[in-house]
């Protein structure tokens, strides 16, 4: 199977071709077609999988398409348990979506709030967050999920395993009822069935 089967818009091929990806890894051919089918999912996928390109391709072939106007708030949240993750996140989505004109950018701990006030003020297709540094900016009333269609949680578990499920419940009971969801984890054991 190629990526040319999994139905994607051609400047996101070209995108995926620029990254230098041949074919789509197993999680990429299970989960992309149900993404874009808009379907809730879950899915347990180790790091080093493939599973970023899993999630960011069906966003940037929703975000494609017009959404709701009226406000500037992120159409796309992809919640993720580390600075880290969430750099390497940001960097998949510059890649595979260089060809498009989406506007994206992350808020995480150990930065400078500054920049990322100025950032959620700003028109935003994609927001990509650590859940501490996201709750600190909704406390403040800085963020707007009133168009957000698609809330992703990556890596899962670990994101319990560090102690961020009331932190994740409480971002996920703020947006809209209707939005898709899609759930990465390396285990769908335990804890995760409750988050789930």
């Amino acid at each position: 199977m190629s990526f040319q089967n999994l139905n994607l818009d051609p400047i996101l091929l070209r995108g995926v071709e620029a990254c230098g990806f041949a074919e789509p890894s197993e999680i990429q051919r299970q989960a992309i077609p149900h993404a874009l089918a808009g379907r809730d999912l879950m899915a347990s996928a180790q790091t080093g999988t493939g599973k970023t390109a899993a999630f960011v391709l069906p966003a940037l072939q929703r975000l494609l398409k017009p959404g709701a106007s009226g406000s500037h708030g992120p159409r796309v949240l992809i919640l993720t348990p580390t600075r880290e993750l969430a750099g390497q996140i940001t960097d998949g989505i510059r890649q595979l979506g260089k060809f498009t004109r989406l506007r994206f950018g992350s808020v995480v701990g150990g930065e400078a709030y500054p920049p990322q006030q100025r950032l959620l003020r700003a028109p935003l297709d994609i927001l990509v967050a650590t859940p501490g540094r996201l709750i600190d900016h909704m406390n403040s009333g800085r963020v707007d999920y009133s168009r957000l269609e698609l809330l992703v949680l990556d890596e899962a578990d670990r994101m319990l395993d560090m102690g961020f499920l009331e932190d994740v419940e409480r971002i996920a009971a703020a947006t809209p009822a209707g939005r898709q969801t899609l759930l990465f984890s390396a285990t769908l054991e335990g804890n995760i069935q409750r988050v789930a």
